[in-house]
């Protein structure tokens, strides 16, 4: 029951939905160290087509709170590898013409600090299975 009144108002912030990859199976990034990928998607509401109202949902927006994220990590050598912007206007009409839903991609590479990548690998060692 609680959940059902929290969706009107998860649907009046928008919605951001945050993902890291960080096994890559000992493979290394093209500078020759780990890398993760970070990839963040957001779901918001544009007024009349144009004007964003509710998320970030522009990809300047998108790429400033990647990036932020990635900083907090210490991780550096950020390298934009997606990013797209869905504008739904077409959804159903006149409804989408007014409040038009958008959908904001972006995804990253870059090298995590020594201190994360040392703790995820012990991480991935504890939950590995024994031969």
């Amino acid at each position: 029951m609680r959940s059902v009144a929290l969706l009107p108002l998860a649907l009046l912030l928008g919605c951001n939905f945050s993902s890291t990859a960080t096994r890559w199976n000992g493979c290394v990034g093209s500078g020759g160290r780990p890398v993760y990928v970070k990839s963040h998607t957001n779901v918001g509401l544009k007024l009349v087509v144009f004007v964003p109202f509710l998320g970030s949902t522009t990809l300047p927006d998108q790429i400033d709170l990647l990036t932020r994220d990635i900083a907090r990590e210490n991780g550096n050598s950020v390298r934009m590898i997606e990013s797209s912007e869905e504008n739904y206007w077409y959804g159903f009409p006149p409804i989408t013409w007014v409040v038009t839903p958008v959908i904001t991609r972006v995804a990253a590479d870059y090298e995590p600090s020594p201190e994360t990548l040392s703790r995820d690998l012990a991480g991935q060692e504890k939950s590995r299975p024994s031969p």
